[in-house]
């Protein structure tokens, strides 16, 4: 039975179930809005970039981590208790951030662990030195904390060794302790993650249904599993962490917006949010088609509507396609979820824009003709018709993308 403000993620067949999972998971990573032209004039500073990545997170990770320790049952203040956190975050994709794990066998508050492969380490080493170290140490020494940090505040991850790689090839990637102490001075509690956690979006409510399985699990209250991987969970669990991805790119680009909107001006970012929609919503539409086996046709736009996570959930979406003619309907479950000021893709299609949709029909070779939005107190509806768009309509952004490492990731289901 479809959870209100998500997709019915329980109706699709697990092979499917565990593939979106992992596409959602990517998503998060994929889904950030980017390629704004208002952004792209305002020449932002390398410094103030760097500032509000690493703000996104602080403020997005800790809400989203204690979602997801509510949700999987993840009781404790321990190390195995962070690590099972990380394998449940949509910064840890899955294969595409392949990390092992290591809990001291005679003290739970010291633990390691280490990539043995990171694609995200793979897209920027080509841009050199000085960007690596701008990700694997500017961003990652306080991002990491602040996502340990709804764990337990005295948790401190520290690398052994990690990017530049000398020698160029080495192997694992980096690697990481993870030490909890009592000597440690608590880390403080980020106020951009107190100000997200107050969001309608950050109290959508979430539950594990379904039926047990032999050998599967339906939460994570017992022992920690080094090689944890999404197949292991019953259909039920798989669809309620699914939902948890998606809420978790969701309070990230809310906290990008509002990250903006203090380095610079809010009507930024609310651009970074409008504008930039469009790309991540064509990407993650074409993996989220090829994840369904949905091919270029008009038939296959009400389930790719129904199930991208890259429009906002807390909305029942209500898809209808006749002919050419495409409406849908977005009305939300909690009240505030329609506030035009609230940060992020939420607020951009309680104003009205329409990128994501733009994007998704994009994904499928479509473009909306005579597209209308209205936006109303019980919810926001869009109406349009379909023609096939030519191929020199990609977007250059999209276009771009084509050409990353992540935009291409194939994820192997036989060990997911």
């Amino acid at each position: 039975m479809a959870t209100p403000g998500f997709a019915d993620l329980e109706s699709l067949p697990r092979p499917q179930l565990l593939a979106i999972a992992h596409e959602y998971m990517l998503s998060g990573m994929l889904g950030s809005p980017g390629g704004s032209p208002t952004l792209a004039a305002a020449a932002v500073p390398p410094e103030t970039s760097t500032a509000i990545t690493i703000e996104e997170w602080m403020g997005s990770s800790p809400v989203y981590t204690h979602r997801m320790r509510r949700l999987m049952g993840i009781d404790g203040h321990d190390v195995p208790a962070i690590m099972k956190a990380l394998q449940l975050d949509m910064g840890f994709v899955h294969q595409f951030m392949d990390v092992a794990y290591r809990v001291d066998p005679k003290n739970p508050n010291r633990g390691e662990f280490w990539l043995r492969h990171c694609g995200a380490l793979l897209m920027v080493e080509p841009a050199g030195k000085a960007a690596v170290f701008t990700m694997c140490h500017t961003i990652e020494d306080p991002t990491f904390d602040a996502t340990a940090l709804a764990t337990n505040p005295r948790a401190r991850i520290r690398p052994i060794h990690r990017p530049p790689r000398v020698p160029p090839d080495r192997h694992p990637h980096c690697h990481w302790t993870i030490e909890i102490s009592d000597a440690h001075d608590p880390v403080p509690a980020f106020p951009l993650a107190e100000q997200i956690s107050r969001l309608p979006l950050a109290h959508l409510p979430n539950a594990v249904g379904g039926e047990e399985a032999p050998e599967l699990y339906a939460d994570y209250a017992g022992p920690f599993r080094p090689e944890f991987k999404l197949n292991q969970l019953t259909d039920g669990a798989l669809a309620a962490v699914t939902r948890e991805f998606q809420v978790q790119s969701h309070l990230k680009a809310a906290a990008n917006e509002v990250s903006i909107a203090k380095h610079l001006e809010p009507a930024r970012g609310r651009a970074a949010m409008e504008e930039g929609w469009l790309t991540p919503a064509w990407v993650v539409g074409e993996r989220v088609a090829r994840a369904l086996g949905l091919g270029p046709a008009p038939e296959a736009v009400a389930t790719l509507l129904a199930f991208t996570p890259v429009l906002p959930p807390g909305f029942d979406r209500r898809v209808e396609v006749d002919g050419d003619r495409v409406s849908v309907t977005f009305t939300p479950v909690l009240e505030g979820l329609l506030d035009p000021d609230h940060p992020g893709l939420v607020g951009a299609l309680a104003r009205g824009a329409s990128g994501g949709l733009v994007g998704t029909l994009g994904a499928l070779g479509f473009q909306p003709v005579d597209l209308s939005l209205d936006v109303d107190a019980a919810g926001v509806r869009a109406d349009m018709r379909l023609e096939e768009a030519p191929p020199q309509s990609v977007p250059p952004s999209v276009a771009l993308s084509h050409l990353g490492p992540m935009a291409n990731w194939s994820f192997d289901l036989s060990v997911a």
